[in-house]
């Protein structure tokens, strides 16, 4: 072998791996005679290492052993190893490395690669029609080894953190040497080994203890698919994994990513670019939409077609309230029933708040507390918002806001409150990059990867986030 000693190997392995915390050594020294067993958690069969590798080599393996590894190990996939560079590839690919020193090196691949796989089920958060099925479980170790599946570079690195004076949760920090922004993960490092926090049971609290104080809009992402957040890592995020959940965090986090999909790229670039176009306008019409109407029914009526407003002026007619306090009883009311559908046993959830919005759309027409009108803003502004999942939260706050702004100052006031959101986004940062990039510091090559979707020429690509 080109090492020719054993301290030597386990030198460029943890150089080469930047001290894996998931690779692990099992020494085993004897008079005249050191034996080593390289492999890496979670993706190798740990049994199968026990019972064909390492109990043969504490048995029979001596001083007087000279590469007789075919005679030594009972393992049905064998070969020499004759360079560093095939050891890392081996351990890489799921192989445990066996090395013996006696009179010189000898090294060994063995066949032990156990990947945990999960069954096809596809993560109830993250739905697509085209593309990988494979979900995180609540394994840390586990998903580490799904990462590495995918993404079999010898760059890939992982480190280990241990979070909460209590529950002591197992935290991996993931990312690509020489892809991952160095100042991101010196700011998660920091973080997180310092923090003072009593418990962390889920990745959330780790996204609360990175994210800074009062941020409304969201600075980390956050998947359950495998193959999203690999494609994250590769163009150069870093990845934060948290033992008991299945949710991945990603920094830095843009607003591009927002209107992004997984199955962007795996579509036609036309396709993937209308569909981007449409979940963008479908998130400033679920912020706006009740906004603009409220504008125009009190300040400004040439807003709208004077024939929208003939029609919305004889709905209201028979309404008992002002159009103010309809579109605030409804905006509610979804929100109410929506968390009650999500809190709900998902056998009967999904029933309960389909029957109850059928039940009180009926109700509120036929008593005169809402038109029909009404309704159908609110439901199309609430199911909108669903287009863009990481919006969600400050989007159901934002509706509120540009309602009042719009009732108190007309389309004035609304863009307003508009113009004070997009300069608090313009200002925003995310562990240093801007939060509007490639908008803002404007990046051309970006671009092919905001509204415009060109898989061909962004995929795999590092992005340029400063």
């Amino acid at each position: 072998m080109d090492i020719d000693s054993f301290d030597g190997l386990c030198d460029f392995l943890r150089t080469q791996l930047g001290a894996a915390a998931d690779l692990t050594v099992r020494h085993i020294d004897k008079a005249n005679c050191r034996c080593g067993i390289f492999y890496i958690r979670n993706i190798c069969g740990r049994q199968y290492i026990a019972d064909r590798v390492i109990a043969p080599m504490v048995k029979s393996c001596d001083e007087s052993f000279r590469g007789g590894f075919d005679s030594l190990l009972q393992s049905a996939a064998l070969n020499p190893c004759e360079k560093g560079e095939e050891g890392i590839r081996a351990l890489l690919g799921g192989n445990a490395l066996i090395a013996v020193e006696t009179d010189k090196l000898y090294c060994a691949i063995v066949g032990a690669d156990s990947f945990n796989h999960r069954s096809v089920s596809e993560p109830d958060s993250d739905v697509t029609v085209k593309g990988p099925r494979a979900g995180f479980t609540e394994s840390g170790e586990g998903n580490v080894a799904a990462l590495r599946r995918i993404i079999k570079s010898r760059r890939l690195r992982v480190k280990k953190y241990t979070v909460g004076s209590i529950t002591g949760t197992a935290v991996f920090a993931v990312y690509l040497e020489g892809r991952a922004d160095l100042t991101v993960l010196e700011s998660i490092e920091n973080v997180l080994e310092s923090a003072k926090a009593a418990a962390v049971v889920d990745s959330g609290n780790i996204e609360q203890l990175l994210c800074p104080k009062g941020s409304f809009f969201p600075t980390m992402g956050s998947s359950e698919k495998v193959d999203k957040v690999a494609s994250k890592i590769i163009s150069g995020r870093v990845a934060i994994v948290c033992d008991g959940s299945p949710f991945v965090l990603t920094a830095p986090y843009v607003f591009a990513e927002s209107i992004q999909s997984a199955e962007d790229y795996l579509k036609p670039a036309w396709y993937a670019t209308f569909m981007r176009c449409l979940r963008f306008f479908a998130l400033l019409a679920s912020l706006l939409l009740p906004a603009i109407f409220t504008a125009a029914v009190y300040h400004d009526r040439g807003l709208l077609p004077s024939a929208v407003m003939e029609s919305l002026d004889e709905m209201q007619k028979d309404i008992k309230l002002p159009f103010l306090a309809e579109i605030l009883l409804m905006l509610t009311a979804f929100e109410i029933i929506r968390e009650v559908g999500v809190r709900m046993p998902r056998s009967v959830g999904d029933a309960v708040g389909l029957v109850a919005s059928l039940l009180v759309g009926d109700a509120t027409v036929e008593a005169g507390l809402a038109g029909t009108s009404v309704l159908l803003i609110v439901a199309f502004s609430e199911t909108a918002g669903f287009i863009v999942p990481a919006f969600n939260s400050p989007s159901v706050l934002l509706r509120y806001i540009y309602l009042f702004a719009a009732y108190g100052g007309g389309l004035y006031g609304l863009l307003f409150a508009f113009g004070l959101t997009v300069m608090s986004m313009l200002k925003k940062k995310s562990f240093g990059v801007g939060y509007m990039v490639p908008l803002y510091p404007l990046s051309v090559q970006g671009m092919d990867d905001f509204l415009l979707a060109v898989p061909k020429k962004v995929l795999g690509r590092k992005e340029r986030l400063k």
